[in-house]
């Protein structure tokens, strides 16, 4: 369980750049704005908001990120 705690941060930082690099190659092909905005909110809500919480919630749990 502990290594999974440690894990799951760089998992959500690497699907939310994967979100964000979708959502900037369908701004250069210039054809669905929704979707663009749909993967960029998604990526940068992963990046910004979820990784920050799993690694607070991990270090109430007494797991240290390195």
């Amino acid at each position: 369980m502990g290594i999974l705690i440690i894990i799951l941060p760089y998992i959500s930082i690497m699907v939310g750049l994967a979100f964000i690099t979708l959502g900037l190659w369908e701004l250069r092909e210039g054809v669905n704005r929704k979707k663009y905005i749909k993967y960029m909110f998604t990526g940068l809500c992963l990046i910004v908001i979820l990784a920050p919480f799993i690694k607070f919630f991990g270090s109430a749990y007494g797991i240290s990120f390195g």
